[in-house]
């Protein structure tokens, strides 16, 4: 494999960006989404509420990750940038 370099956030402000060979995605989130499975989240911008089974939740902010491993619903104030493995 060649080596790269990436500077997601630049790329993922305006588009869905996804390095190919490996299930890592950053994109900008405008609506809420429902995920199923276990995904690793870094966000990269703005801020990021994750809603969980049973009325729990978690807040990120810029630089913050969270792994989830049940199903989940992504909720960005505003606007988020962030990075996805899962």
């Amino acid at each position: 494999m060649e080596s790269f370099k990436l500077h997601l956030l630049r790329l993922a402000r305006a588009e869905r960006v996804e390095v190919p060979g490996t299930s890592l995605k950053a994109y900008p989130l405008l609506e809420p989404e429902e995920r199923q499975g276990a995904a690793l989240y870094l966000l990269l911008e703005g801020e990021l509420v994750i809603d969980l089974p049973g009325g729990r939740y978690l807040h990120l902010r810029k630089g913050e990750a969270a792994r989830v491993t049940e199903p989940h619903r992504l909720l960005p104030v505003e606007r988020a940038v962030l990075v996805e493995w899962g």
